[in-house]
């Protein structure tokens, strides 16, 4: 069961280096896509469909490009999923609904293999008043993800049974680790075995033990 990691909701609608909202490309593309929409739960719905069905994966894509700030991906129109997380929040945050980042831990292939760190989105939906669980990776044969305001419907699921597992808590912002991989490498060829196997300094449990974020 995924719950916030701060009791403080300014931490999951603020602005930042990473998480852009305030830029006027960002606010103008999250102003398009809630227009017409009342409530927040429509407003997230549209926003999560453009994220995670107009920004290419990089990967998916055939494509290079690895931005890490919000507004980058929004221009460079692609990102891995990292990237795509970022973004999502930046435009959720920018039309009031707030949003935050989970990660859950995968294998490569076989429960024996090394394992990698993948990211997603937590989202407060105040008419609900719950949070949800968001992937806006992109979907293609074999991996689906959805919006669901009741069980989540991500891309990929973490099996236990795999020694693989989700990181209970809904950060504030991006872990370290992710902004730094992303910031210190602008092509994608150059980080294929430099994807985080975890995060570093969290416990499964979600204990943090000297992590930090930015």
């Amino acid at each position: 069961m995924l719950r916030p990691e701060s009791a403080r909701w300014q931490g999951y609608v603020e602005d930042t280096i990473t998480i852009d909202w305030q830029t006027p490309k960002v606010m103008e593309r999250a102003r398009k896509l809630a227009a017409g929409h009342a409530d927040h739960v429509a407003k997230a719905s549209a926003v999560y469909a453009f994220v995670r069905d107009e920004i290419a994966h990089t990967a998916d894509a055939g494509r290079d490009e690895l931005p890490c700030r919000a507004s980058e991906v929004l221009e460079a129109g692609t990102g891995i999923g990292f990237s795509k997380s970022h973004l999502l929040a930046a435009l959720l945050r920018a039309v009031g609904v707030p949003a935050g980042f989970c990660y859950q831990v995968l294998r490569r292939a076989t429960p024996g293999d090394a394992t990698l760190l993948y990211g997603f989105n937590g989202v407060y939906l105040q008419s609900l008043e719950r949070w949800i669980a968001l992937d806006a990776r992109g979907n293609k044969p074999g991996l689906y993800a959805d919006f669901s305001t009741e069980e989540p419907r991500l891309a990929v699921r973490a099996d236990p049974a795999r020694g693989e597992w989700v990181y209970p808590l809904i950060w504030t912002r991006p872990a370290a680790v992710v902004v730094d991989l992303l910031s210190r490498n602008k092509s994608l060829a150059k980080i294929a075995d430099h994807v985080p196997a975890e995060l570093p300094g969290v416990t499964r449990e979600g204990a943090p033990v000297g992590a930090s974020v930015l």
